[in-house]
């Protein structure tokens, strides 16, 4: 299976939005895993698919927990939860004395989750920098997906992380790098002049993207669930992001019986 990342640098906004959204367009069958130290709330802004509320407690802390002495594929998915929708996730730490309670296993899950039969893993790192534990996972990635606004301090930040990144591997090893820009939908303008920005740097990226900024859309994606997702301008300008990174990590993936004829929540 592939495991596709999403991150941050600082200043940008977004990386949970966006793996929420990656999820439920993922034509595969898929997982989305919050490993962000910092702490998640996927568990506090997304209804659980019975109604009611997700257990902050189950997820990766019980995973590793559960996993203390070994940490195998099979445990993922029974420290996962369904959100409304149908999309499984496996909820992240509540706080970040929990995420330093991990210790070395954050160097366990990259593996863990490129290892799980018939499911693709988006992986939300949150802010990623040289010191910060979850980085570890790159090491399993086959993709990473950089959020970024406009703000010309945030695409400095994002940059910076991409060199950062790409530095930690010697070609032709390491993930393919992706940018997402977050704008109005009618802002093109800055989507391609930060396009040609990295074009001029000295890292490779395998593509720029434009997402909408779109608060509708995002609602749908922090628990207010009204309407209909698919036709908003969030959604329809997601839906070649998806595409393109699908079909790239596409080799990665490797069917399993669990629910191989699935995809994700759409």
């Amino acid at each position: 299976m592939a495991l596709i990342s999403v991150a941050s640098a600082k200043g940008s906004p977004g990386a949970t939005t966006l793996a929420l959204v990656l999820g439920a367009l993922w034509p595969r069958p898929v997982l989305v895993a919050e490993c962000d130290p910092i702490g998640g709330d996927v568990a506090a802004r997304m209804p659980a698919a019975e109604g009611g509320v997700l257990d902050p407690e189950r997820g990766l802390v019980s995973l590793s927990a559960a996993g203390r002495k070994a940490l195998h594929p099979e445990l993922v998915v029974q420290h996962a939860q369904t959100v409304v929708g149908g999309l499984d996730v496996l909820a992240g730490v509540r706080v970040p004395e929990q995420a330093v309670a991990l210790n070395q296993q954050w160097a366990q899950f990259g593996p863990l989750f490129a290892g799980l039969e018939g499911r693709d893993v988006i992986a939300d790192l949150g802010r990623i920098g040289a010191t910060t534990p979850q980085i570890a996972l790159l090491e399993s990635t086959s993709d990473v997906l950089f959020v970024v606004d406009t703000q010309p301090s945030s695409v400095m930040h994002m940059r910076e992380r991409l060199r950062a990144v790409a530095s930690r591997f010697e070609p032709p090893r390491g993930p393919r790098l992706h940018v997402v820009v977050v704008a109005e939908v009618k802002r093109r303008q800055p989507v391609r002049e930060i396009g040609e920005v990295l074009e001029r740097s000295d890292v490779d990226v395998a593509g720029v993207h434009h997402l909408a900024e779109d608060p509708r859309g995002a609602m749908f994606f922090a628990g207010q669930i009204d309407g209909r997702p698919d036709r908003t301008n969030l959604i329809r300008s997601a839906r070649p992001v998806v595409a393109e990174v699908a079909a790239a990590s596409a080799p990665f993936f490797r069917p399993g019986d669990a629910g191989a004829d699935q995809g994700g929540a759409a």
